[in-house]
């Protein structure tokens, strides 16, 4: 897991364009960027909003596109497949801690976005 600093969404967004944002389907909470530098970030919102749980480089590879799949029987946490420009793939596990009380991640998301939404309101006035 990489440290960021506390201004690093204006980072990603100035220096390496964001190809592509996916909303995990299995937590409401979390969700996926890949940008134009091959890199890979996993974000949590219940954990924290400033930098991302996750950054992965894949400079070699070349990172051309991912997917979540949901769990399937046995598991109890979803798999993230990457795919890369030479043809081949990568399937990781997203390990459990970060499902862990995916209900309750609903309201903390609620809550999150309503107190967004109220900051952002009184600051406009």
């Amino acid at each position: 897991m990489s440290q960021c600093s506390p201004s690093y969404l204006g980072q990603v967004n100035k220096r390496r364009p964001i190809r592509s944002v996916r909303w995990s389907q299995y937590s409401s909470t979390i969700f996926y960027v890949m940008d134009s530098a091959n890199k890979f970030y996993m974000w949590d919102l219940s954990v924290r909003d400033s930098t991302p749980l996750v950054i992965e480089t894949y400079d070699q590879k070349g990172l051309l596109c991912f997917a979540e799949l949901l769990p399937s029987a046995g598991t109890t946490s979803p798999v993230v497949v990457l795919g890369f420009k030479d043809g081949s793939i990568e399937a990781h596990l997203v390990k459990e801690e970060a499902m862990n009380n995916k209900i309750d991640n609903i309201s903390k998301l609620e809550s999150y976005l309503f107190i967004g939404f109220v900051v952002s309101v009184l600051s406009y006035f």
